[in-house]
């Protein structure tokens, strides 16, 4: 099986996931558990990929308290961004959530002036990184699951030198490539249904919904209006 058969594959999973969940009602709890159960596929898929590249010699380095990956840019898309306010409102504290704001529009100020692939180049703290681990881990969007290194070194080097050819990370592509076609097989049924759907650098999005005050009740809500 070639590789765009393999991605046409986790793309289907993804957009019947959305569906089966969200053709009869698109409401706020349908999709929050769509979202958990897109997530909760993912990370089994993870579980089941680790195992096996252990046992082939080559176990991922990726760990608690690792972080190196957690200073460049991640994007995530509308449903990731909504997702994770969600789980900061109900599980962070007012002055915890008030501080990662704050870092989020740190680091936006950081990038906004800047143009092309140039903010991919700035390391700044993802603003839900606290004490080397993350305080929203459980909602966090799908590029920071599937982001999954074989060498912390090479990492830290990607890290201390941004942007340079032999510097990249040594991550798994599969992990990638699945997680990818399986989120834009889900934004695909989300599109379909009329949602708004944007990708944006996470602290951008998440800073954008706080300012707004904007909800998963009121992106639902859109398509009526």
């Amino acid at each position: 099986m070639d590789q765009k058969e393999i991605d046409r594959i986790f793309y289907r999973d993804g957009y019947r996931l959305a569906m089966q969940h969200l053709e009869s009602e698109l409401s706020v709890p349908r999709l929050k558990t769509a979202i958990s159960e897109l997530y909760g596929a993912v990370d089994d898929l993870l579980v089941a990929f680790l195992q096996r590249s252990a046992q082939e010699g080559k176990p991922s380095q990726c760990k608690k308290g690792c972080s190196w990956c957690c200073y460049q840019e991640v994007f995530a898309v509308t449903h990731e961004f909504l997702y994770l306010s969600e789980y900061v409102k109900l599980h962070l504290t007012p002055a915890t959530r008030k501080g990662i704001l704050e870092k989020a529009r740190e680091k936006v100020r950081l990038s906004m002036h800047l143009k092309g692939e140039d903010p991919l180049q700035i390391r700044a703290s993802c603003p839900f990184l606290e004490a080397g681990s993350c305080i929203a881990y459980d909602a966090r969007p799908m590029a920071c699951r599937i982001y999954l290194s074989a060498s912390e070194r090479s990492c830290k080097r990607e890290h201390d030198h941004p942007g340079t050819d032999n510097h990249h990370a040594d991550l798994y592509r599969f992990p990638l490539q699945a997680g990818r076609m399986l989120n834009e097989g889900f934004v695909s049924c989300l599109k379909q249904m009329g949602l708004q759907v944007s990708e944006l650098p996470i602290e951008q999005g998440y800073a954008s919904l706080e300012t707004l005050g904007q909800s998963m009740d009121d992106w639902i809500g859109d398509i009526h209006r």
